[in-house]
C-alpha cells in the first residue's frame, strides 16, 4: 500500500492520469475498471491530453468497465455514467465502442443486468487496474456502507448522505433529481483487480480517509477493504489527509 500526497485536486488528477498513462503504455491489452467521480473525471480529460499530444499509448487493444451506473437513466441521458464516459474519454480516445462496458440502469430486468456484468468482467479475464473514488461516508464504487468483502455487481440503495453529495452538482441538480438506486460493482471484482488506484481529494474526504487508515477493516467503511490489497495505491491532496495522524502518513509514504 503505497499513500500519495499533491497539492491539490488538479495534481492528485494529473496524477492519477500519469499512473494510467503508464498502465496503458505497459499492457495495451490491460482492462480496466473506472469510476465517474469529480477528480476521476479530471484525470480521464487529462489523460485524453496526454494521448493526443504526448502519444507513446493507445486505448485500441484495452477494455473498460464503470464501476456504476444510476438506475432508471438511459444511455442517452446526460446524467448517466454511459454519457459521461463517452463524452470524458470514450468519444475522445482510440477505444473500441465495443470494449466499453457500462451497467443498464434502465435495463428491465435489473439483477440480470448485474449477474451478466459480473461474466462480462469474468470473460475478459478480471480487472487489471480499477480506478476508484473515496465516498464522503467511506463509500468505493457505489458500494454504501454495509457492503461486505464478498458482494458481486447488484443493485444498490443510496444512502441520504450519498444522495446529498451527488445533488446540486452537474448530473443533478437537487436532492429530489437524484437517483435512490444504482447498480455498482461489487466488492469481490474489485478486491480481485491486480492493481487498485483510489482517489480522493478535498477537506470533505479527510474523515473518510481517517476511518479507512486509522479504523478497523469492516464494511461499515468498505473503502477499508482496500487496505489489505497488495497492490493498492492511494492518490490524496493536503486536505485530504488533514485529519490523518502523522505517524500513519510516514508510514505510507
Amino acid at each position: 500500500m503505497k499513500l500519495i500526497i499533491t497539492e491539490n485536486r488538479q495534481g492528485g488528477a494529473n496524477l492519477l492520469s500519469d499512473h494510467l498513462a503508464q498502465a496503458i503504455a505497459g499492457n495495451p491489452h490491460i482492462v480496466l475498471g473506472l469510476s465517474t467521480g469529480f477528480t476521476s473525471l479530471l484525470a480521464y480529460q487529462s489523460l485524453v491530453i496526454r494521448h493526443h499530444e504526448k502519444g507513446g499509448f493507445s486505448f485500441n487493444n484495452l477494455t473498460a468497465f464503470s464501476t456504476d451506473e444510476y438506475v432508471g437513466l438511459p444511455p442517452h441521458d446526460h446524467r448517466s455514467t454511459r454519457f459521461m464516459m463517452n463524452y470524458h474519454l470514450f468519444r475522445q480516445v482510440d477505444i473500441k465502442r465495443e470494449n466499453t462496458f457500462v451497467p443498464r440502469g434502465d435495463a428491465p430486468d435489473l439483477d440480470a443486468e448485474c449477474k451478466a456484468y459480473d461474466l462480462l468482467i469474468q470473460a475478459r479475464g478480471g480487472l487489471g487496474l480499477v480506478v476508484l473514488g473515496l465516498g464522503h461516508n467511506g463509500h468505493v464504487g457505489l458500494n454504501e456502507p454495509g457492503s461486505i468483502a464478498k458482494s458481486r455487481t447488484r443493485l444498490v440503495d443510496l444512502t441520504p448522505s450519498t444522495i446529498a453529495a451527488i445533488s446540486g452538482g452537474e448530473r443533478f441538480k437537487s436532492f429530489t433529481d437524484a437517483p435512490p438506486q444504482a447498480i455498482s460493482m461489487g466488492m469481490a471484482q474489485i478486491l480481485n483487480a491486480r492493481k487498485i488506484l483510489l482517489i480522493a481529494t478535498g477537506v470533505g474526504k479527510a474523515d473518510a480517509i481517517k476511518r479507512m487508515f486509522e479504523g478497523k477493516v469492516t464494511p461499515g467503511v468498505p473503502a477499508s477493504f482496500l487496505t489489505a490489497h497488495p497492490e493498492l495505491t492511494v492518490i490524496t491532496d493536503t486536505d485530504a489527509v488533514s485529519k490523518l495522524d502523522p505517524a500513519v502518513i510516514r508510514s505510507l509514504t
